[in-house]
């Protein structure tokens, strides 16, 4: 069975006790939420690619995601950040150089996007 890696990272962060009182959605910030209402919106940059071969074949696949912070203060985005790159650490996730801060003058919130990437465990189908 095919395993499927953007659930699997929206469940870790939703076992930490602080991110999972947060909104999380994959892809966008869900329009429903309030403007002052803090989110963490989880974007896959590329689908999943091949990676680590042997006689030809792939072994492992590579993941690359964009995870953003969404908030009215400026040190909760930090905050939540950090929490979320400790959760991608268990799992072999790290923070890549892309990423960016900005303050959105229309709806008063502070994003903050850090790029993600890890691997899956070789002969893992994902």
């Amino acid at each position: 069975m095919v395993r499927d890696m953007l659930a699997e990272v929206f469940d870790l962060l939703k076992a930490d006790n602080v991110l999972k009182l947060v909104k999380i959605k994959s892809f966008e910030r869900p329009e429903s939420l309030l403007d002052d209402q803090t989110s963490i919106v989880i974007l896959p940059i590329t689908a999943p690619k091949q990676s680590t071969f042997g006689s030809d074949t792939a072994l492992s696949k590579k993941f690359l995601y964009q995870i953003e912070v969404e908030s009215t203060s400026r040190l909760e985005c930090k905050d939540l950040q950090c929490r979320i790159e400790k959760q991608l650490e268990k799992i072999g996730f790290y923070q890549n150089d892309a990423g960016f801060e900005r303050f959105d003058r229309d709806t008063g919130r502070y994003l903050d996007a850090r790029t993600f990437r890890g691997f899956s465990n070789i002969y893992e189908d994902y």
